[in-house]
C-alpha cells in the first residue's frame, strides 16, 4: 500500500465542516482542500446528504467527474440513499460513494489524510455476513474474513458487533473483551504478502544483506542462479545497495526450495544470530 496522497482534488462542501470538533480541525480541512494537487488520482467530495439531495442542493466543484469519490454524512432517512446515487449520477456507486451516519467520520478523515499513510486511518466499519468491512482513510473498503482475525474470530455475534471506532480512527475496540485492532494488524492477519513486507521492513538493511549472502553461499548457489533476479540485482541486495522487497524475497525462497514463510523464518533466525555475534564482540 502506498503512502502517497490518495486524492487529486478535495472539497468540504456546504456546512459539513460543522461536523469537525473545533476551529483547528476546520482549518486543517481547508488546508487539505487547498493543497490537493492535479494528477491521475480521483477527487473527493465530502458533504451532508441533506445538502446534496434537497431542492436547493449544493453546486458541486467544476472538477467533479466520473471518477470522483464521495464521503457523505447521512443526515436523512436511509431510503434517500438511492436518490443520492441517482442525483449524483454515480456509475458504480458501491465503489464511489460511502455514507455514514456518524458525523465524526469527517474528523477521522482529516486525521487520516494528515498521516504519512492515509490508509492507516479507519473511517468506518461494519459487519457484513462473515466479514468485517473496514473503510480506510483513502476511502478504500477492505473486507476481512472474521475467522482469520486473531481473537475477534472467536467472539459471539452480539459481542462481535459491539465495537467502537477510536475517535482518531486508529483502531477498532471491542469493550466486551478489551481488544484493540488497527488496520495494520488486520492486514497482517489476512494478507501474507503484507505480513511479509512488515517483517522485512523490521530488519536493518545490513543484517538482511549479510543473511542473504550467507543463505545463498550455504546452498552453493551463484548470484546468477536466483530465477527472476539479475546477477546485478542480487549483488546490490547483498552489498546493502537496495532493500529487499517481498517480490525479491519470494524469488530467493523459490531458488532455495522454501516457501516464503520458511524463507522469512530462516532469514529472521540468521539476523538474530548476526545481532548476537555483534553483541558478543562489543562486550569483548
Amino acid at each position: 500500500m502506498s503512502g502517497a496522497r490518495p486524492f487529486s482534488h478535495m472539497a468540504f462542501c456546504g456546512t459539513v465542516e460543522d461536523c469537525l470538533p473545533d476551529v483547528e480541525f476546520r482549518s486543517l480541512a481547508r488546508q487539505l482542500a487547498a493543497t490537493a494537487r492535479t494528477g491521475p488520482e480521483p477527487g473527493l467530495v465530502v458533504a451532508l446528504a441533506s445538502e446534496l439531495i434537497g431542492p436547493n442542493r449544493l453546486r458541486l466543484p467544476k472538477w467533479v467527474d466520473t471518477e470522483t469519490r464521495y464521503l457523505v454524512v447521512l443526515d436523512v432517512p436511509e431510503q434517500a440513499v438511492l436518490r443520492l446515487a441517482s442525483i449524483l449520477r454515480l456509475h458504480k456507486p458501491d465503489q464511489r460513494l460511502h455514507v455514514c451516519r456518524d458525523p465524526l467520520v469527517v474528523k477521522r478523515l482529516v486525521i487520516a489524510l494528515k498521516r504519512s499513510a492515509p490508509w492507516e486511518g479507519i473511517l468506518d466499519a461494519y459487519i457484513l455476513e462473515d466479514s468485517l468491512v473496514v473503510v480506510l482513510g483513502d476511502i478504500s473498503a477492505r473486507q476481512f474474513p472474521i475467522r482469520k482475525l486473531p481473537r475477534v474470530g472467536r467472539f459471539e455475534p452480539p459481542a462481535l458487533r459491539n465495537f467502537v471506532i477510536d475517535s482518531a480512527g486508529s483502531y477498532l475496540y471491542w469493550p466486551d473483551y478489551d481488544v484493540h485492532m488497527g488496520p495494520s494488524q488486520m492486514l497482517q492477519a489476512v494478507d501474507p504478502m503484507y505480513l511479509a513486507d512488515v517483517e522485512i521492513r523490521r530488519y536493518q538493511m545490513e543484517n538482511v544483506s549479510q543473511a542473504l549472502l550467507d543463505m545463498r553461499n550455504d546452498r552453493r548457489l551463484k548470484q546468477t542462479e536466483i530465477p527472476g533476479l539479475s546477477e546485478r540485482h542480487v549483488r546490490r541486495l547483498e552489498k546493502e545497495e537496495v532493500r529487499l522487497t517481498v517480490d525479491a524475497a519470494a524469488r530467493f525462497a523459490c531458488a532455495f526450495g522454501l516457501t516464503l514463510s520458511e524463507f522469512l523464518n530462516e532469514l529472521s533466525e540468521r539476523i538474530a544470530a548476526l545481532r548476537g555475534s555483534v553483541m558478543i564482540a562489543s562486550a569483548a
